[in-house]
């Protein structure tokens, strides 16, 4: 049996402790009997404000640890929910903060089918035992951030997005490894997240075209009457979800300097349509088999647009624990 405690210094004056190896639950056992107050992400906390509490706790620790075979160490590394906060607040827009506790190995492997890309991360959670994680969440993004036990680098990579709102066909964005908080900032902002955006749309539009092409070798016009079979209606779905996004690359400011006249009152057209669809099925369909193919093409045809598509990247099979919920609500096709 194998457990262990590693400690941190945090930077609100106390010592968090988290519990890994085989035997975790003994090291667990171990911090409650000293007075470690549990979190709800599964850390322990103990406040230093107290000088002589703070003695006795930790000599109830050394004792509890030597009686449950526990190993305890006292980490040089800053704490990674110290680290994981100052990043997120050096990154634009609001990041909420969790962490990650990875107590067993095969947790640890659990994540690597949902980082998207290589780099630094995947080769940290290949080679290095990372007992706590912590994952930074945005809207719709979510990084993971890591300290590997063989170096004082900060690690951050982006993590699959949920398949209900993109099945990821592009090669994703390379994690960054950085030795300081600010630079680890700086990297994400001018590296990750910029190829993070930029293979979400190349996704958004392959998944769009790839179901308007299905759909037109599918069914003939003349068939697409309501009720609507399941899998046509799921497609109709994702290109109603996608569509603003395609909309919102041809009016931004790299592209719509160059639409043609022509091209920009299709553009508009094809805006207003849309909003329409909201409150009719049958029309929302018609724009979709008859214009939909013309709005792909536009972005196709657009300067500067991210190229780089592979298979879908989303795994098949769920891993235990996953980062995000990635239930997907009609996919299939």
């Amino acid at each position: 049996m194998t457990a262990k405690i590693t400690l941190h210094r945090t930077a609100r004056s106390a010592l968090a402790g988290h519990a890994s190896g085989a035997g975790h639950q003994w090291a667990t056992t171990a911090l409650e009997l000293a007075g470690f107050a549990p979190a709800d992400d599964g850390i322990h906390h103990l406040s230093t404000d107290d000088p002589d509490q703070t003695r006795q706790a930790l000599h109830q620790l050394r004792q509890s640890a030597r009686d449950l075979d526990v190993t305890v160490t006292l980490s040089p590394q800053p704490y990674v929910g110290d680290v994981a906060a100052d990043l997120a607040q050096r990154l634009p827009g609001h990041w909420e903060v969790d962490l990650v506790p990875l107590p067993e190995s095969d947790q640890q492997e659990g994540l690597l089918p949902w980082v998207w890309g290589r780099g630094p991360l995947t080769k940290a959670l290949e080679w290095d035992r990372i007992p706590c994680a912590a994952r930074l969440t945005n809207d719709r993004t979510e990084l993971l951030l890591v300290q590997p036990s063989s170096d004082n680098q900060y690690v951050v990579g982006a993590m699959l997005p949920s398949p209900d709102d993109v099945e990821t066909f592009a090669d994703g964005p390379r994690s960054i490894s950085a030795a300081t908080s600010d630079l680890a900032a700086d990297l994400v902002q001018s590296q990750l997240l910029p190829q993070r955006r930029e293979a979400v749309f190349s996704s958004r539009l392959a998944e769009a075209d790839n179901d308007l092409r299905w759909a037109q070798q599918t069914y003939e016009p003349g068939d697409v009457v309501e009720p609507y079979p399941q899998m046509l209606t799921c497609g109709l779905r994702r290109f109603l979800t996608h569509a603003p996004e395609l909309i919102a690359y041809l009016r931004g400011p790299k592209t719509r300097h160059a639409l043609t006249a022509h091209e920009a009152e299709f553009l508009d057209y094809f805006e207003a349509a849309l909003g329409h669809t909201q409150k009719d099925g049958d029309e929302a369909m018609a724009l979709w088999l008859t214009e939909g193919e013309q709005l792909i093409e536009l972005v196709r045809a657009a300067p500067d647009r991210p190229t780089t598509v592979t298979q879908p990247a989303t795994p098949t099979a769920m891993p235990v624990p996953p980062p995000v919920a990635v239930t997907s609500t009609g996919r299939a096709r």
